[in-house]
């Protein structure tokens, strides 16, 4: 029988399981999301420089602690230019070295992932989903209910994957709706998986768009109106780079 831990780190909480082999392959990561997965900025304006949002960060904060990994996805946002290209190259650019792979789709909501999500699973092979997805449903209980069974297809789908689930980030105006799905994340959603010994942990992404009061800070979204700027981007992959360092220790 496989040994559950739970563990809280700061407002990470992760299912933990004995017995996690440290592989010579490299750890198969899917991000799994909107236009914040994709790290859109004040696009379509694209004035605010594009820098693959905290998929760069986390995969830095990553290979700097000697994790060998692997993005995995094949979505084509941004460059596909259905939000406008954006205006910079970035640097580093995640496209030469085959990194800048994921599952992020800008205006997608729950509906949409639940009904892709078995399909990228089975192509994508991930050893770890972070999924952060609900911010264009306003964080509804429909939202919630799809969520569900997201989570759900992807434990049936690929056992073996550890999910993350976010609580997701606000919008720069407050929305009780969003707060209450990230309850519902916390407290219900997440302690449901782990009471049948599943793999799924939550990381709180809430908080990285705070001020230190707790209140949203507005200047911290690159489009004043739900994506975040490169610092609060930068905080965010620091969040889920806790996250996958409490399931895979450091190599």
């Amino acid at each position: 029988m496989i040994k559950k831990t739970l563990l809280v780190l700061s407002s990470i909480a992760i299912s933990l399981f004995a017995g996690e082999a440290a592989t010579n392959d490299p750890i198969r990561i899917l991000c799994v999301g909107d236009s914040i997965t994709a790290g859109y900025t004040d696009n379509s304006a694209w004035t605010v420089p594009f820098e693959f949002g905290y998929r760069r960060d986390l995969l830095q904060r990553l290979v700097q602690e000697g994790y060998k990994v692997q993005f995995v996805g094949e979505s084509p946002e941004p460059w596909d230019g259905r939000f406008g290209k954006p205006m910079n190259t970035p640097s580093p650019d995640l496209r030469t070295s085959g990194q800048d792979h994921h599952r992020g789709y800008g205006g997608w909501g729950t509906a949409q992932i639940l009904q892709n999500i078995e399909q990228w699973v089975t192509q994508d092979r991930p050893d770890v989903v972070l999924l952060m997805i609900g911010i264009n449903d306003g964080g509804s209980p429909v939202a919630a209910k799809n969520l569900q069974g997201i989570v759900e297809k992807i434990v049936t789908t690929c056992p073996q994957a550890h999910v993350l689930v976010a609580q997701i980030t606000p919008k720069a105006s407050f929305l009780q709706s969003i707060v209450d799905y990230n309850t519902t994340i916390r407290e219900k959603l997440v302690p449901d998986f782990q009471g049948r010994g599943l793999k799924v942990g939550t990381v709180d992404q809430y908080r990285n768009l705070l001020k230190p009061d707790g209140t949203i800070d507005p200047d911290l979204f690159s489009n004043k109106i739900n994506h975040p700027n490169a610092t609060a981007y930068a905080r965010m992959a620091q969040s889920w780079f806790e996250a996958i360092k409490a399931i895979y220790p450091s190599p």
